[in-house]
């Protein structure tokens, strides 16, 4: 029989968890205020919840959704505000996967509207500097990936502890055992770090060991930057299951933390769209891509600039620009784009021979060097013409072009090149010239600089692991 009492219970019920929701609701709204300095302009409280009307996101036409994510040190850290993480997280609405794309610290830079250059990680406090903020960084990791980036979050350490630890830990896999007895604490201080391997459940101080360690790492910074998705993607899924989404105790906490620690340029509307976007994305299936050195097949090479009488450890693209990182950066949800093209490359087995005048040997020898690792199953050989005039840009003369396009489209991609219907300053008919498939005619623009012998393969350099010499911010040096 149908009792009144339980009718009651139930309008009851329902009225406090619309009062309680209406309450989060409403601390979700102004910690998101709090953090954010964007245009907060919001319509009503309806846009806010799972059933109202959302924003457009930026990039959601088009189909992916860029955001930049950065960690700085904070308040009680040498270098505040340099950002050793630099994450590029996107969305892919057509497949709903999330790509992670990390950027090292030490990648040599120019700053936007200047004639300078320094470490990426110092872009943040130079954009400061600037009254710019976080633009400046924006736009470089913009410039470096191809990419449209509309959105930043920025993170500091302590931030990052208490939210791990509102959530009840991070379950991470150690690959291997570490042992970082020189780890950087608070206050200018050092600890050991030790954390064996295998599956572990980590609070918020011992995951941000985890994701800062790097002295014991045999991959140095790019290992470091590996463990930093490691916990990127093992705390989207925890802070998006079912348990943490309906612990309304736990998120209260969280956006009180948010609003101590972080730092956006998303609205209040947009920080709710995107909430209601990663509902819908596959978390568990993330796309990852840490840009690193030391590999054959790496983007990066090693290279050093003397900053007041110290050689200061960088890192440069191989090719001397951006497009092989472009290319990785928007086929990140298809990397195996990239892979077949190579594959197809490898079967063309292209022949490429370098001239140039004699005064440019050794660049000719060191573009050998970065097309014995970008073009596979190629054969790359050197040639000097007494004759040939003095040229501004570099050119190519695609005689094997018909039959091995894929080729030279890679060729064209990678480097700035002009096509040339023969080579300067011969009559054509060189033997040597006349049996390649293709010949590259050196000119001034390749840079000589970023094609240097400082290129390092084979394992992590010494100086690569060290403490910083720079730990508070490099100084801005001159092209």
């Amino acid at each position: 029989m149908y009792r009144p009492e339980f009718r009651t219970v139930a309008i009851a019920s329902v009225a406090i968890a619309i009062c309680f929701g209406g309450l989060v609701g409403w601390k979700i709204f102004r910690t998101a205020e709090k953090i954010s300095i964007g245009d907060n302009g919001i319509r009503n409280l309806a846009d806010m919840l799972p059933d109202g009307k959302r924003d457009s996101l930026k990039g959601e036409k088009d189909g992916r959704i860029n955001v930049l994510l950065l960690g700085r040190a904070g308040t009680h850290y040498p270098g505040q505000n340099l950002t050793d993480t630099i994450m590029l997280a996107s969305i892919d609405l057509s497949s709903r996967r999330s790509a992670f794309f990390s950027i090292p610290r030490d990648l040599f830079v120019n700053i936007p509207d200047t004639n300078l250059s320094t470490k990426i990680n110092s872009l943040y406090q130079q954009g400061i500097s600037q009254g710019i903020g976080a633009d400046a960084v924006v736009r470089a990791v913009e410039d470096i990936t191809g990419q449209d980036i509309p959105y930043y979050v920025i993170l500091d350490f302590d931030g990052f502890e208490k939210i791990i630890d509102e959530i009840g830990g991070v379950t991470v896999n150690s690959e291997r055992d570490i042992l970082d007895t020189r780890y950087p604490g608070k206050n200018y201080s050092y600890e050991t770090f030790q954390l064996s391997s295998g599956w572990h459940t980590l609070d918020g101080a011992t995951a941000l060991k985890y994701a800062r360690e790097r002295h014991d790492d045999p991959e140095g910074d790019f290992g470091r930057a590996k463990r930093q998705q490691q916990i990127i993607k093992a705390f989207q899924e925890k802070v998006f299951s079912a348990a943490t989404l309906l612990n309304v105790v736990t998120i209260n906490r969280i956006l009180d933390t948010l609003g101590e620690s972080i730092k956006t340029n998303l609205t209040v509307a947009e920080m709710m769209s995107f909430t209601q976007v990663a509902k819908t994305i596959d978390l568990r299936n993330a796309s990852t891509v840490v840009v690193d050195a030391w590999k054959p097949q790496s983007l990066l090479r090693v290279s050093h600039i003397n900053v007041g009488g110290v050689q200061a450890f960088i890192l440069l693209p191989r090719t001397g620009n951006w497009n092989e990182v472009r290319d990785l950066a928007g086929n990140v949800f298809e990397q195996d784009t990239i892979t077949k093209r190579r594959e197809a490359i490898g079967k063309e087995a292209p022949s490429i021979l370098i001239v140039s005048r004699p005064a440019d040997v050794s660049v000719a020898k060191r573009l050998q060097r970065a097309l014995g690792d970008i073009i596979p199953g190629g054969k790359t050989d050197t040639m000097t013409i007494t004759g040939m005039p003095d040229r501004e840009k570099s050119g190519i003369v695609g005689q094997g072009a018909t039959r091995k396009f894929q080729s030279l489209d890679e060729l064209l991609r990678l480097f700035p090149l002009e096509q040339l219907s023969s080579v300067p300053g011969t009559d054509g008919n060189a033997e040597r010239i006349k049996n390649a498939d293709f010949v590259i005619v050196l000119g001034k623009n390749m840079d000589r600089e970023l094609l240097s012998e400082d290129a390092t393969t084979g394992g992590v350099p010494q100086d690569a692991q060290e403490t910083d010499p720079f730990p508070e911010f490099f100084p801005p040096q001159a092209r």
